[in-house]
């Protein structure tokens, strides 16, 4: 007669309670999607939203900070050299000021390109492992506790 093994089930360190459940379990149990004839979404109850997985940075960001400035400084400059090259004696902006100008585009540029690399970096080394934390975190029901339990 051949008997099967109880696996040991993993209790709390704060209570001793059995009821412990994983996070990415606690997240599928609470998330719906529903769609209707004109709308469509997601809802979470406040636990799945506590236990949401981490999200990588998006590279939209950057974009948005830096991207205004480049084409500011982009436009002055083209200015600066039409005028410079168009009405030399007359212009307003000199030489210096469009080297000025373009000192200050690289400076925003290197900017732009510094924070897509951290982005990358990012989700390149630090994402993937809060998502394995994150996927073997375990909740307590009873008291609340987070565990990260390594199997």
């Amino acid at each position: 007669m051949v008997t099967a093994q109880q696996q040991t089930a993993y209790r709390c360190s704060q209570c001793g309670s059995p009821e412990i459940v994983a996070l990415s379990l606690l997240y599928e149990q609470g998330t719906r999607s529903f769609s209707g004839r004109f709308t469509f979404g997601v809802s979470q109850s406040i636990a799945a939203k506590a236990a949401a997985p981490p999200a990588p940075k998006h590279y939209f960001h950057p974009f948005v900070l830096w991207g205004p400035v480049i084409i500011i400084l982009s436009f002055w400059i083209y200015a600066g050299f039409r005028s410079v090259l168009l009405h030399p004696g007359t212009t307003a902006l000199k030489g210096e000021m469009i080297i000025v100008l373009l000192l200050l585009s690289l400076i925003v540029l290197a900017g732009l390109l510094f924070s897509l690399r951290k982005i990358a970096r990012y989700n390149r080394e630090v994402y993937p492992r809060l998502y394995s934390d994150w996927a073997q975190t375990f909740m307590c029901r009873r008291c609340g506790k987070y565990s990260l339990i390594r199997s």
